[in-house]
């Protein structure tokens, strides 16, 4: 698929985001990222500054709404409605194991309808429609575009280096928040080498567990198979 001028990436700097950039070609310019104020996103500036300088960087400050689980409400809604001041395709990185309403096909398409219906005062908007959700991601797995991303001879380096995944807001990944253990499935299941510290069996079972009483159908496989996987 080719991306249209009018294309903006929401772009973390996450290993979703990271690998659709990569796959996509998306340049620096049609990428946006956004700095919420959490912890984990003043790490995920300094990476986007040092490796990717042309993507412009927005500050939206409503980290003080997030929750407990490092959820906050809304947020997808919030960069959807930014990302509509520079584009009308506008891209996400969600993946099947994203289970939260704003990274699902019912979001997609009524973020859709509202921005469409917004752009029919063409004279009251930045960019007119047809305004579009674009998430060429959800249907697999983050394993299988860890594996899609090695197939297209990109480096190992960039997955693990590069690309931050980490909710403790820390130097190195924790190693056992939701986004650092999804992480690490994903990569060990393509034989990519983990350089920082393993998450412990107890860790590994503990997030097994949580997925099935979830009903984290898309993951639970992939957790079960990454742990016979450490066993040899």
């Amino acid at each position: 698929m080719e991306i249209n001028n009018k294309s903006i990436l929401l772009f973390s700097s996450g290993l979703d985001s990271f690998i659709l950039k990569k796959l996509y070609s998306f340049p620096d310019h049609q990428c946006l990222f956004v700095n919420m104020g959490t912890q984990e996103n003043e790490i995920e500036e300094g990476v986007v500054r040092k490796y990717f300088p042309d993507v412009p960087i927005k500050h939206l400050p409503i980290s003080e709404y997030e929750l407990g689980n490092k959820i906050i409400p809304f947020r997808n809604s919030f960069l959807a409605l930014l990302a509509a001041q520079y584009g009308n395709d506008i891209w996400f990185a969600f993946t099947s194991g994203d289970t939260t309403k704003d990274k699902d096909y019912i979001f997609s398409g009524q973020m859709e309808g509202l921005f469409n219906y917004f752009s029919l005062d063409e004279e009251k908007v930045n960019v007119t429609g047809p305004f579009s959700i674009k998430m060429p991601l959800k249907s697999f797995s983050k394993s299988e575009i860890v594996g899609e991303y090695l197939r297209k001879g990109f480096p190992q380096r960039g997955l693990i280096d590069i690309s931050v995944s980490c909710y403790s807001g820390g130097s190195r990944p924790c190693g056992i928040c939701r986004s650092c253990l999804r992480k690490y499935v994903a990569v060990t299941l393509n034989h990519v080498y983990w350089n920082f510290d393993h998450p412990s069996d107890k860790v590994m079972d503990d997030f097994l567990r949580e997925s099935i009483t979830k009903n984290r159908k898309f993951e639970i496989n992939d957790i079960k198979k990454c742990i016979e996987l450490r066993k040899l």
